[in-house]
């Protein structure tokens, strides 16, 4: 689903949780659906420099959306990486290339994961690493 369609219920998620919803906001949202998967804060910048975006707004945007469960951080070659939590994008898994450092998303077949959290559980990320079809 685009993320366009998927504004209205962004705009929901915001405000339940007291957040503003600024153009910034709403355009950084926009930039991570287009991005279709994992994608970094300076990448992110390059997408969003057209639009007046500055880094520090953006920095301050993404840590407002990992604190909010809008986004997570996902590891690409050591460095962090940011994706659309669900309901935003579709639950998934990654696979780590210790060779390239291609990250590709997994989809299980049995999402039950029973675990003894010491908590609420807001959301879970497994992460395989391996070497991809490609570097074989």
């Amino acid at each position: 689903m685009a993320s366009d369609q998927l504004l209205p219920e962004f705009l929901d998620h915001c405000r339940a949780r007291g957040l503003r919803v600024t153009r910034e906001r709403r355009s950084v949202f926009l930039a991570l659906g287009e991005a279709g998967g994992p994608v970094t804060r300076p990448a992110l910048l390059r997408r969003l420099l057209a639009e007046g975006m500055h880094a520090p707004t953006l920095y301050r945007t993404i840590d407002v959306f990992v604190a909010n469960q809008i986004v997570q951080p996902v590891s690409r070659n050591g460095e962090s990486a940011y994706e659309l939590l669900p309901p935003f994008a579709r639950h998934h898994h990654h696979f780590h290339c210790l060779s390239c450092g291609a990250v590709s998303a997994l989809q299980a077949a049995d999402e039950h994961i029973d675990l003894q959290v010491p908590g609420k559980a807001l959301y879970h990320q497994i992460d395989v690493y391996g070497i991809c079809g490609g570097c074989l």
